[in-house]
């Protein structure tokens, strides 16, 4: 019953409007999941990004802020090298004229390898994004300064909504969905770390998830040798 409660909950938090599109222009510059560009004699950078090849263009549409809810996508670390974390990259929607803006709290989860739900909290200070209009884009946040590892068994990168001053029920910026093969995308409320679950899945196909669209840009050391 109390899973009931929750799914419910969810599905009423979510404001949710689905669009059939034809192309993306976005996903063409995160064209590879796995594409590896190499940038300084060092290091090499690594883009992951589930904005691939979608079939529908969803959104979070609006977020009640006071009950501190948090949504964040997985991401493996197929190389298995450890790493730090440069970039996370928001594909936010339009947001409704009528709702006002709020900040975005930034935060970055170990994943638990018994569980499979994110566990303790990578960084230590808080990170945070204002938003500048309601209009759809492509935002690039810099985080190289708080010195984020990406673990070898992957993290959690999570968005919160912050409460307003006027304690609004219904805030943006709109966040982007898409569906994957997989299932990537977690949320909780109340910061209450039982309370992570994966988030509600809209695809109306077999074998496809819904998952919040967010980019991460990491950089590892180069492999000095083919045995290494």
């Amino acid at each position: 019953m109390k899973k009931i409660i929750q799914t419910l909950f969810f599905f009423l938090l979510l404001s949710f409007n689905a669009q059939k599109i034809e192309r993306d222009t976005l996903s063409e510059k995160f064209a590879d999941i796995e594409a590896i560009v190499i940038n300084d004699t060092d290091y090499e950078k690594v883009d992951y990004s589930f904005a691939l090849k979608k079939e529908i263009n969803s959104r979070l549409k609006s977020v009640n802020p006071n009950v501190n809810f948090e949504i964040g996508v997985r991401f493996d670390n197929n190389l298995q090298k450890k790493g730090i974390i440069r970039n996370v990259i928001l594909f936010l929607h339009k947001t409704d004229s009528q709702d006002n803006l709020t900040d975005l709290e930034i935060n970055f989860y170990k994943m638990d390898g018994l569980t499979g739900k994110p566990l303790e909290k990578l960084n230590k200070q808080q990170i945070l994004y204002a938003p500048k209009n309601k209009k759809r884009t492509e935002v690039r946040i810099n985080v190289e300064n708080y010195h984020i590892p990406f673990l070898t068994e992957g993290v959690l990168v999570a968005v919160k909504w912050l409460p307003t001053k006027n304690h609004d029920y219904r805030v943006g910026p709109a966040i982007r969905f898409t569906n994957y093969t997989e299932k990537l995308t977690y949320t909780r409320y109340n910061n209450d770390d039982s309370k992570w679950g994966f988030g509600p899945n809209f695809s109306r196909k077999n074998g496809f998830y819904t998952n919040a669209m967010i980019g991460l840009e990491v950089y590892v050391k180069k492999r000095k040798s083919n045995n290494e």
